[in-house]
């Protein structure tokens, strides 16, 4: 019978998986025949455009995932209406989904590196209208430098900026060390209220290729947490920013034994 369950799981996970590639590629021609045009002709309703296509593609996919026996929650709103940073721990791709279907009324732009802004079917065109900053962890493949990059995101920012503070997925699922350098110097560029995203069950999963054979193991739970206002002394920044350290650390250790219990 066991043997027979996990056939049963690889066959629909192996489905579910096909059924979103499937829907990519259907709701490119939106993208590229409504959104995108529609963006640079009204660019005053470009976040809007590029919002309900997000959240329609992060909706689709998740539903869809459903299938091979996936599981995704989200707990919590996250006011995007007005210029705010959000801080949440990385675990997998499917993170910043959960983050877009969160987010009222926009999607938040975020912080990822250049090699994703180009040659990834519809990612990359996303990416590049939300208008997120690109930089990279070797600041000498950064053109005019990461952090000169992410001040002038602070500056120009009106809706969200999502930030993973520690630079990359997690392998295991704890919380890594925080990259500090980058989101204190938007900090000290533009105090905006913070918010932050406790993300959990996708490390297994990191991308979606990972989890082709296995889709019953991506368990994503998301909850927001906010809002935080970070002090007005600079001095007092690098603390600050430990704190929502240690908050997603609390949280997520409080989440998990909740599951268990």
């Amino acid at each position: 019978m066991s043997r027979l369950v996990a056939v049963l799981r690889t066959v629909l996970s192996l489905i579910s998986v096909a059924l979103v590639g499937l829907a990519w590629l259907v709701l490119a021609l939106p993208l590229r025949l409504v959104v995108v045009p529609g963006s640079w002709l009204f660019p005053r309703y470009r976040p809007r455009l590029i919002s309900l296509y997000v959240k329609a593609l992060s909706w689709a996919t998740f539903t869809l995932l459903r299938v091979g026996g996936g599981r995704f929650r989200r707990k919590g709103v996250l006011p995007t209406g007005s210029p705010i940073y959000v801080v949440a721990n990385h675990q997998a791709i499917l993170d910043t989904m959960q983050t877009a279907l969160l987010g009222q009324p926009y999607v938040p732009a975020f912080v990822t590196r250049y090699r994703y802004a180009r040659f990834i079917p519809q990612v990359s065109v996303c990416i590049r209208l939300l208008g997120g900053p690109l930089v990279d962890l070797d600041a000498r493949k950064s053109p005019g430098g990461s952090i000169d990059g992410l001040r002038r995101a602070a500056r120009e920012l009106t809706h969200a900026l999502l930030i993973y503070p520690e630079g990359h997925r997690t392998k295991t699922g704890e919380v890594g060390r925080f990259r500090v350098a980058g989101f204190e110097a938007m900090l000290r560029e533009r105090r905006l209220p913070v918010y932050v995203i406790i993300n959990d069950g996708l490390w297994r999963a990191p991308r979606l290729a990972d989890g082709v054979l296995r889709v019953h193991l991506m368990d994503g739970w998301s909850e927001v947490v906010g809002r935080y206002d970070p002090p007005e002394d600079d001095a007092e920044l690098p603390a600050f920013i430990q704190h929502l350290r240690d908050v997603i650390v609390e949280r997520l250790a409080a989440h998990r034994s909740r599951s268990e219990s």
